[in-house]
């Protein structure tokens, strides 16, 4: 099904008249004709019934008029995007990120969006996952890439990618040598996180995680100046984190994937946001996302903004 057959079905089925229509559309009549005649033997149904009196809609006619008519109106909605956004030479986006979204994915897609783009100007801010989704609510962000899912009246969000979660641990702990392991298995370690004054939403996510398996964990919150993965290798406990922080962390660590925990990473955006520029970015970063699949678990229930 093409585009001009498509336009012309939808002209002939608001007019139920074939003279008009072929009016409407600038063309013969018996070219229209021929136009619907293929469409129907394409789709090996008819979409008219014809008389000497007057055309009718058949009941696959009434859908494909409606669906024909939203395909047409994102069609023509995007031709005018496009053509907005091919005339811009200049301007910039505003970028907020969370450290678990640059470890995840970030880096990757903003490189990729300035070799396409190399005369705009991404603006980035790194901050906690509420401060990202406050700027994004009162325009200082044009976009932000946080953990966990968005959801809101306002926001509107795309899922980027599911992160494998996990534990990093000592090299030498007895943990490490697993291919997987489970929250029960972390009962008796001290979990290392920040203090909650400085990411709150993972601090109670990571407590709330726990109790909903019966455990009460240890934890040994980081002071002013110290490195969360140092601690691990120094032996003070175990952190938290995503697969993507492997390559940031000492060679006398280890990370073991949590069996059936993931942590998905989300770009969030206003939905009355005017910036020109920003259906652009969101459609390089709905290009490149790798949502992956979805496992039984995960905590986007328990990070909903």
């Amino acid at each position: 099904m093409d585009f001009h057959r498509l336009r012309a079905f939808v002209a002939v089925a608001e007019e139920l008249n074939f003279r008009k229509s072929a009016e409407k559309l600038g063309m013969s009549q018996p070219p229209l004709t021929r136009l619907i005649s293929s469409l129907e033997d394409e789709l090996s149904t008819p979409l008219l019934e014809r008389t000497t009196r007057q055309v009718k809609l058949t009941s696959a006619g009434l859908y494909l008029l409606k669906e024909g008519k939203e395909i047409l109106s994102k069609l023509k909605a995007a031709e005018s995007e496009v053509r907005a956004i091919g005339k811009i030479r200049s301007g910039h986006i505003a970028v907020g990120f969370s450290m678990t979204s640059f470890l995840a994915r970030l880096p990757g897609i903003i490189d990729g969006f300035r070799e396409r783009n190399p005369k705009l100007k991404l603006e980035l801010q790194q901050g906690s996952r509420r401060n990202i989704l406050a700027g994004i609510r009162d325009g200082s962000l044009d976009i932000g890439f946080v953990e966990g899912i968005v959801t809101g009246g306002e926001m509107e969000s795309l899922l980027v990618k599911d992160e494998t979660l996990g534990v990093l641990l000592p090299k030498k702990h007895p943990l490490a040598k697993r291919k997987e392991i489970g929250l029960s298995d972390l009962r008796d370690e001290t979990i290392i996180l920040h203090p909650r004054k400085e990411h709150h939403e993972f601090f109670d996510t990571i407590h709330q995680m726990f109790r909903q398996n019966g455990i009460s964990p240890k934890t040994y919150i980081k002071a002013e100046g110290e490195s969360c993965p140092l601690l691990v290798s120094l032996g003070k406990g175990v952190i938290l984190t995503i697969a993507g922080s492997q390559n940031k962390v000492p060679g006398q660590t280890r990370f073991v994937p949590l069996a059936k925990l993931q942590m998905p990473v989300s770009a969030a955006w206003l939905a009355g946001n005017q910036n020109p520029l920003l259906k652009s970015f969101q459609s390089f970063v709905s290009e490149t996302a790798v949502p992956g699949r979805r496992k039984a678990e995960c905590l986007e229930d328990l990070m909903r903004a």
